[in-house]
């Protein structure tokens, strides 16, 4: 069986010892490498060792993503996977991949992560790419394994594929699962200025005032100027802005007066051909943005 050539297959492995992982990776590999199809290994550095060894011969035709420190935000997490991809895809028609997902134990972070394996269904679904998600069963908590057939149409445990019943539209999980932000009281308004460069120097103040450091005050720059452009372009204009601190992270609201974004996947997708990149690069740069209708507007949170 070879992927179709046409669009994303997006399945997962449910494993419970390292021999059953390499075992199962290694055979979904080699039959697509003897099909002429490319082939990816997304795991730690130890995982990439093992996996290398059990290749052999073959691992000369592989590529090895060392995802170490890959899984620290979703649109981090999407953006090294797109880059892999795309460098893959301009070699060979078709792709495989087997990517070991790294989670922590937070319970605050698990919607958070299978929010991107259903992100991730869009984001690639245009790809001619096969992707094995690979989940230690002995590593990761009963409900993060659960959502896995939430997120992907069929899985792999023991010795048997299996079609899931319980997959869900990728929109609609991630509109159950995000909450409705609550307001922060703690900001402060702050004037917009003239034009996003105007913006851009009020802003860095605020955040020599609020200690930020220079890289990460670099990082906040960059995405709320893209923001207020957006807002700017589609949002009918900015019509306040506020900042402060929350949750020991450094916030910048920035509201328009706009209808605003209904799309629950907006900046987690890679720009296409002729696309804006403005939302992409501004969640890679930042911990999290919140898009949502307030009183005043609609509302761009934007934490880093």
């Amino acid at each position: 069986m070879t992927s179709d050539g046409k669009q994303l297959r997006h399945h997962a492995l449910i494993y419970e010892s390292q021999d059953e992982y390499v075992g199962r990776s290694v055979a979904f590999l080699r039959e697509g490498l003897e099909a002429g199809e490319g082939a990816v290994v997304a795991h730690t550095r130890p995982g990439l060792a093992v996996m290398r060894e059990a290749l052999a011969s073959d691992a000369s035709q592989v590529t090895f993503v060392d995802v170490s420190t890959a899984y620290t935000r979703p649109a981090r997490t999407l953006a090294a996977y797109h880059h892999v991809y795309a460098e893959q895809l301009a070699k060979t028609p078709t792709l495989r991949a087997v990517a070991d997902v790294q989670l922590g134990p937070d319970p605050g972070e698990w919607d958070l992560w299978i929010g991107y394996e259903a992100v991730f269904n869009r984001c690639f679904g245009h790809l001619p790419a096969w992707v094995l998600c690979a989940y230690n069963a002995n590593a990761l908590p009963d409900p993060m394994l659960e959502a896995v057939w939430r997120t992907h149409t069929e899985v792999v445990a023991g010795d048997t594929w299996h079609t899931s019943d319980d997959y869900a539209d990728p929109d609609r999980l991630l509109r159950g699962i995000t909450p409705e932000p609550a307001p922060l009281q703690a900001l402060r308004s702050i004037e917009f200025g003239r034009d996003p460069e105007e913006f851009r120097e009020r802003l860095a103040r605020e955040l020599v005032v609020e200690r930020v450091t220079e890289r990460k005050a670099l990082d906040m720059l960059l995405a709320a100027t893209e923001i207020a452009k957006n807002a700017i372009e589609h949002g009918g204009g900015v019509e306040e802005v506020r900042v402060g601190r929350a949750e020991g992270r450094f916030v910048c609201e920035i509201v328009d007066r706009g209808s605003g974004l209904d799309d629950p996947a907006a900046g987690y997708l890679a720009p296409r051909k002729g696309g804006g990149t403005g939302l992409w690069v501004a969640r890679q740069l930042t911990w999290q943005i919140d898009f949502f209708r307030s009183p005043k507007g609609f509302t761009a949170r934007i934490w880093l």
